[in-house]
């Protein structure tokens, strides 16, 4: 997935997190826009960890390097190959993020 699409999807997700927050109803827009923003950064934490913790150990090295040199499309690409099943990791974090945040 591109990375433009990827950050959209997230937004989305964050959106629609916060539309279901019952407690930030009545509060103003600019306080909404942080606190999406504040979760957006978190989100993007917890999927980063769970790349780091997954990436094969003896690939560490070539992923951080493409981290501080590639373009966001080789490291998609790079992180695809190396966790096979990344997507629904990804997508369990999302469950547990959703259920963290609603609890």
């Amino acid at each position: 997935m591109a990375t433009k699409e990827k950050d959209l999807d997230l937004q989305t997700f964050i959106d629609r997190l916060v539309s279901e927050k019952r407690e930030y109803e009545g509060l103003a827009p600019d306080v909404i826009n942080q606190i999406k923003l504040d979760l957006l950064s978190r989100l993007e934490d917890r999927i980063n960890a769970v790349i780091i913790n997954n990436m094969p150990e003896d690939q560490m090295e070539e992923f951080a390097d493409l981290t501080e040199n590639g373009t966001d499309e080789e490291i998609q690409s790079f992180t695809d190959r190396a966790i096979p099943d990344l997507a629904q990791l990804i997508a369990s974090e999302l469950i547990v993020f959703k259920q963290t945040y609603l609890a």
